[in-house]
């Protein structure tokens, strides 16, 4: 590696440690200030408030960190632009293309941080602070629950794992059960019931099918149930209703989970497929927003960083618009999922590229 790459990755990833830790204080400050009354007219304790924040980090961290690269990209090379290093690095032979190779590498691995992240932290701290808000922040509200729930996935004990496309709260029953048992990877056995009971404290399987699996995947054993017990299967009907999880509070490899099981119900499993797809696209955006910036940031050669920031800024929020916009219609099925999650990653990845080839030229 030479000297001068490792001077622009260094620099680089620098401005990027200090625009995450300028972002991560701004947006904790200004949730302070929106959740203020509530920290007040519940009484809440410093220390609650500091763990709330503390474990929102990694979720402030991932959010803003395309933000910081961007605006590090800008200010890097924007740096070189104002100082005629581009100049001399072009005269010197060598090419903008070749340029970008350092800030290409940085975005690689902020992708790779990110996606890392937000597979193995990100789920369980978005868990805690969703308990520490409804339980120790915010005062609980008696209000009317609608006594059916759907798509509901819930992990029991022992590595066993429920889902059911309806659940019936006031009568206690899931409908078109799933129950998978589980050994790290290894699935153990699955049964498939038309319903579910809960009696006499425990559950009460209709009309299913229990299959046993080898270490293989391949059925070694398969037997009917008209009606009876499986397994001593005693996760209470309310902690199955109240642990329900958004997607964000999920790892990849769960998600991916909940929606084959969503399929193998016949219930709609779309809005947790594009979610899916957002688990490995958003990441990416790291890498992105370097292939937008490095061409425009040679063409900054005067406002220093105050244009820097707000051009970064304005392009991010552009680009969050892009990612939003695909969600939606991923959602509403209007665009496959794996297209409304990466589109955004498409578009500006497509713009930067070719404002390369423009900049290499020129």
């Amino acid at each position: 590696m030479r000297i001068l790459d490792r001077y622009m990755m260094r620099e680089t990833a620098k401005t990027i440690c200090i625009g995450s830790i300028a972002f991560l204080v701004v947006f904790i400050s200004l949730d302070m200030v929106e959740n203020v009354d509530d920290f007040v007219d519940n009484d809440v304790h410093i220390l609650t408030v500091l763990k709330y924040y503390a474990y929102q980090v990694p979720y402030i961290f991932n959010l803003t960190l395309p933000i910081a690269t961007l605006i590090a990209c800008l200010f890097t090379v924007g740096q070189m632009a104002r100082h005629s290093e581009l100049v001399a690095m072009r005269a010197s032979g060598i090419r903008f293309l070749r340029t970008v190779v350092p800030l290409v590498a940085v975005g690689l691995i902020a992708s790779l941080v990110s996606l890392a992240l937000g597979e193995l932290v990100e789920p369980e701290t978005n868990s805690t602070v969703r308990k520490i808000k409804a339980t120790e922040i915010k005062k609980p509200k008696v209000r009317r629950q609608p006594h059916k729930k759907i798509n509901i996935s819930y992990r029991g004990e022992s590595g066993v794992f429920y889902f059911t496309p309806e659940f019936d709260t006031y009568r206690k029953t899931m409908n078109e059960v799933v129950v998978e048992k589980t050994a790290g990877e290894e699935l153990i056995y699955r049964l498939n019931a038309k319903k579910a009971i809960w009696k006499d404290s425990v559950w009460v399987f209709v009309d299913a099918w229990v299959r046993w699996f080898d270490e293989n995947g391949e059925v070694k054993r398969e037997a009917y149930i008209p009606e009876g017990t499986f397994a001593n299967l005693r996760d209470n009907p309310s902690d199955i209703v109240r642990e329900q999880r958004k997607p964000e509070e999920m790892s990849y490899r769960e998600l991916r989970r909940l929606v084959r099981r969503i399929e193998e119900s016949g219930g709609d499993p779309t809005r947790y497929r594009v979610g899916l797809n957002m688990k490995l696209a958003f990441p990416f955006t790291n890498l992105v927003v370097i292939l937008i910036g490095a061409p425009l940031s040679a063409r900054l050669r005067r406002g220093g960083i105050a244009i820097g920031v707000g051009l970064g800024l304005a392009i991010t929020f552009i680009y969050y618009g892009f990612i939003r916009v695909g969600q939606t219609l991923g959602d509403h099925a209007l665009l496959p999922s794996f297209i409304a999650a990466w589109l955004g990653n498409f578009v500006f990845a497509a713009c930067g590229i070719a404002l390369i080839l423009r900049a290499e030229k020129h």
